[in-house]
């Protein structure tokens, strides 16, 4: 598959895209200290409380409905919205079959015509460059005529599919959804990368990602992932972790630690009883293995 690289700017969008989902993790850490079958069921009715808000402040917006997800747009911009319809139809199944989603009723997606309007809504300021975000049950994306610069149609269409939001968002929604929310950032933050790096070809190419520096702990990048100071370096982290698991152990181990997670084990506990290994083994030894495939030109 050949590989894409996102222009510098784009690249940068990813840097926002966790922060709002980060509130939403500080709110469920709340839920942990109920019994897990109350902090499930509390935690459900928070998310979806909340998408049900959105849909229902979005219901003058026009609206295209797919097999699994539903479209909301702001009128003459049908072209963009069944783009994003299309290319999240697309890479639905893979990522649903792969880890066993099966959630009922359509997803909500909003297309935004404007970064201030996308920004708007998380009070971000109207110049922050994200291009999509996954919050409670919701994914909102930057309507493409805002940063596709390419005329020819199919070219168009082919920069959003590949550089776009919309594999990326709905994984980070399957790992939300089938951990019940018990999930750390750098999980899904990898997970996400890796689902689109397998259906798209993208992975990240900034020098500031290099691995051949001091590497930020796991578990810093859970308790702070956003004031990281090199955040290119966090995202490529976060990667190369989960793919060390796919690659060595079979995406399968994947699916497994989600598995655990929705049976409310920490993700350390839960990659030790999926890997067999003890967490601290598992963080030296995905680091080790990455050097080693970047030497190679293989990350």
């Amino acid at each position: 598959m050949p590989q894409t690289v996102r222009s510098a700017n784009i690249s940068k969008a990813y840097k926002l895209i966790g922060i709002s989902m980060a509130a939403l993790l500080i709110v469920a850490a709340v839920f942990m200290k109920l019994p897990m079958t109350i902090r499930s069921g509390a935690y459900m009715v928070f998310r979806e409380s909340l998408k049900y808000k959105a849909i229902w402040t979005s219901r003058d917006m026009e609206t295209l409905h797919g097999e699994h997800f539903m479209v909301r747009y702001t009128t003459d911009n049908k072209r963009d919205a069944q783009l994003v319809l299309n290319t999240a139809e697309k890479f639905y199944q893979p990522i649903a079959d792969k880890y066993g989603y099966d959630g009922r009723g359509k997803i909500p997606v909003i297309v935004y015509p404007s970064r201030p309007e996308l920004n708007r809504n998380f009070g971000w300021p109207a110049n922050e460059s994200a291009m999509g975000v996954y919050w409670a049950g919701v994914i909102r994306v930057l309507s493409p005529n805002v940063w596709v610069t390419e005329t020819d149609s199919k070219e168009y269409r082919d920069v959003f599919i590949n550089s776009g939001p919309m594999a990326h968002e709905f994984t980070h929604l399957v790992v939300d959804y089938m951990s019940h929310g018990n999930y750390t950032r750098w999980f899904t933050e990898g997970l996400a990368q890796y689902e689109e790096y397998k259906l798209t070809g993208f992975e990240f190419d900034e020098t500031e990602a290099t691995l051949n520096q001091p590497l930020y702990p796991l578990k810093e990048m859970d308790t702070d992932f956003d004031n990281l100071p090199n955040q290119a370096l966090a995202y490529r982290q976060s990667y190369v972790a989960v793919r060390y698991i796919a690659d060595v152990y079979g995406e399968e181990a994947l699916k497994d630690i989600l598995r655990q997670l929705a049976k409310n084990q920490k993700t350390e506990q839960a990659i030790a009883v999926v890997l067999g290994e003890e967490f601290d083994k598992f963080e030296a030894n995905y680091q080790r293995w990455a050097l080693e495939q970047e030497a190679v030109n293989q990350l």
